[in-house]
């Protein structure tokens, strides 16, 4: 029974690695295809992770596409394998364990927290409703309930499956790839506003136009600069002031900058 035990283990953990693979090889062909470019692969306890550069440089539907296509390559593995595997007539039980891992993977690169795909998606969507900046905030508190959720679930999973730790190793994953979040979404920021300054990408931005309140802080302001718009400020007596000259202003001041606009 135990050689059993460590058989199925050694066929799961081979399937999960194969897994990973294809998830990571549809990001990476769909970044080069979008004209990212892969920057750095991190490797931890459940797996490996690609990094990109130049995604600030694309459109919006274009880094959905890159975000989402790891998730969709295990999907569609998954509707595959299932369903050859039901169809088959001897019947293919391993195939069935590879569809199981599949949708696994895929569920959990779709939970809504940072840097999982899920969290990619919903932080951009966020950052263009909200606010970069604002942006963050939110899904700095997203991640820490998440994680609280992970980790409560864990302790049951140990208890109620044989001391299987998947998810205390997820959520130990996601806490520390949180633990610099902050400075990190800062970086991206001043990343973003770099590519959104150069004239090819503005061609492409629509306008937004925000009407603001009277004594309004640069604070304010920044924190309502999105993500795949140019943003103008239209004041109480009708100045519009461009997201460009408030970033400029910050760049000189910091981040933190709390006074009013004159």
């Amino acid at each position: 029974m135990p050689m059993i035990d460590f058989l199925l283990f050694i066929r799961m953990l081979f399937f999960a690695i194969i897994a990973l693979c294809l998830h990571e090889l549809a990001h990476i062909l769909a970044a080069n295809y979008m004209g990212a470019r892969p920057e750095k692969m991190k490797f931890f306890l459940l797996g490996f992770s690609a990094r990109f550069s130049g995604l600030e440089k694309l459109q919006g539907w274009e880094r959905y596409v890159i975000y989402a296509a790891g998730s969709a390559a295990n999907a569609i593995v998954f509707m595959w394998a299932f369903v050859v595997s039901r169809l088959s007539y001897f019947g293919l039980p391993w195939l069935e364990e590879f569809a199981f891992i599949n949708l696994a993977l895929c569920l959990f690169n779709f939970l809504p927290v940072l840097p999982m795909d899920g969290g990619r998606i919903l932080h951009q969507i966020l950052s263009n409703g909200l606010g970069i900046l604002r942006a963050g905030k939110i899904m700095r508190k997203i991640s820490t309930v998440v994680i609280c959720m992970l980790f409560v679930l864990g302790f049951l999973q140990v208890i109620l499956f044989l001391f299987n730790i998947t998810l205390l190793c997820a959520a130990l994953y996601i806490r520390q790839s949180n633990k610099h979040l902050p400075t990190i979404l800062q970086i991206e920021f001043h990343k973003i506003m770099d590519a959104k300054r150069k004239p090819a990408k503005l061609r492409l931005l629509p306008v937004r136009y925000v009407i603001v309140p009277k004594d309004v802080t640069i604070q304010f302001l920044l924190e309502r600069i999105t993500m795949d718009n140019f943003t103008i400020f239209v004041t109480q007596n009708g100045e519009k002031i461009k997201e460009s000259e408030i970033v400029r202003i910050v760049e000189k001041n910091g981040l933190a900058l709390k006074c009013k606009l004159v």
